[in-house]
């Protein structure tokens, strides 16, 4: 069973955030929780592989949720735009 964890990186990353980002934020990670329960997913999410084991699902236009897969975990490791996703790769490939 696939569990959801979250690191502190995306606590820090989180903190960040206007209220009205984190209820978006909210909103999409019930809707990826759906989609680890079911197998459905929702087309709005995005969800995608963005490298060999990271992957991404949008929050709204702007905000991104990257995640990295260890064993049968998905652990979430940043909140941000565009340009902190692309610093995050750079740097942790």
């Amino acid at each position: 069973m696939k569990r959801v964890l979250i690191l502190p990186s995306f606590e820090r990353s989180l903190k960040r955030l206007t209220p009205q980002d984190r209820k978006k934020l909210s909103h999409s990670l019930e809707a990826f929780n759906s989609f680890l329960l079911s197998g459905y997913l929702s087309p709005g999410l995005g969800f995608k592989k963005i490298n060999h084991d990271k992957y991404e699902f949008r929050v709204d236009i702007r905000l991104r949720v990257v995640m990295k897969t260890e064993n049968d975990d998905y652990c979430l490791v940043l909140v941000g735009d565009h340009d902190e996703v692309k610093r995050y790769l750079r740097n942790f490939r």
